[in-house]
């Protein structure tokens, strides 16, 4: 059973029950407004969709996809018009509190490189864009969840938390030796919903040179409707084999060992029980 057209439509224009219940008091937490943003709200839609399907056993799930549009670069030293110049970008998606750097000497496997475009010299605050690179972030939602993205599974490590809530953006310009650092940004994503765009002026710090460049970009939010691949095993055993659970595989090691591992092996002693601060129940 694969849900026909109708039903597919039909779920996916189910509403979830907060949004049925809406139009009820705001909630508050000590005086200030507690209510998810526009971003979080788009997500819980989705998994709300995603436990539908799931629960009448259909192989259809929502994936978020984020674009970001690089409309425009700007150097606010030349009020006259930047001059023309080749640039490129590095871009990802990343959770609020992660410090990793984003750079050539230090690149992440789920960042993007724009290839490299030259910008036309422009002028005027609404000159016409003259970048034109476009980036295409998609992520999964969580499966064997509820509303909140919290697992009913307690045996489930807590990898994240969250979906990625910010877009790190570095800028360079194409050198024919070597490559320029112009600058880079956050730009958080929060008030981003499902099938809006955000499009703004994002200034670029590039150290202790400060903010010399601006970046003109859109964000914009949708999620696709994919189906699940039926050749795959999504037994039990199946699972275990494809995505082992790193926590559980450690508790078994340490339990065969005696709760004692060797120093040589640069593993410390251990007479309790491990750790299990890793351990929670939100998954994304």
């Amino acid at each position: 059973l694969k849900g026909g057209l109708i039903l597919t439509k039909a779920l996916c224009s189910a509403h979830p029950s907060w949004e049925r219940d809406a139009g009820g008091d705001l909630l508050m937490k000590k005086g200030f407004l507690m209510e998810p943003s526009p971003y979080d709200n788009s997500i819980r839609q989705h998994l709300y969709g995603n436990y539908l399907f799931r629960r009448l056993e259909l192989p259809q799930r929502f994936l978020a996809l984020v674009q970001v549009e690089l409309l425009d670069l700007k150097n606010v030293t030349s009020p006259s018009g930047s001059s023309s110049l080749t640039a490129y970008a590095l871009l990802r998606l990343k959770r609020q509190g992660s410090s990793a750097p984003l750079n050539h000497k230090a690149r992440s496997l789920d960042s993007a490189c724009t290839q490299p475009r030259k910008i036309s010299k422009s002028s005027g605050p609404n000159a016409p864009a003259s970048w034109g690179s476009l980036v295409r972030f998609r992520f999964p939602l969580p499966e064997e969840v509820n509303c909140e993205g919290r697992s009913f599974d307690t045996d489930r490590e807590s990898l994240f938390k969250g979906p990625p809530t910010c877009l790190q953006i570095t800028a360079y310009e194409k050198k024919f030796m070597s490559d320029v650092e112009l600058g880079g940004a956050d730009v958080n994503i929060e008030s981003l919903g499902s099938g809006g765009q955000i499009e703004e002026w994002v200034p670029l710090r590039a150290g202790k040179d400060g903010i010399t460049w601006f970046a003109r970009i859109r964000l914009s939010l949708r999620f696709e409707l994919l189906c699940l691949d039926a050749s795959l095993d999504f037994s039990e055993t199946g699972k275990k084999e494809r995505c082992p659970s790193v926590g559980l595989e450690k508790i078994s090691k340490l339990s065969r060992l005696g709760a004692h591992e060797d120093h040589k092996q640069g593993m410390k002693n251990s007479i309790s029980t491990p750790d299990f601060g890793i351990f929670g129940n939100m998954l994304y």
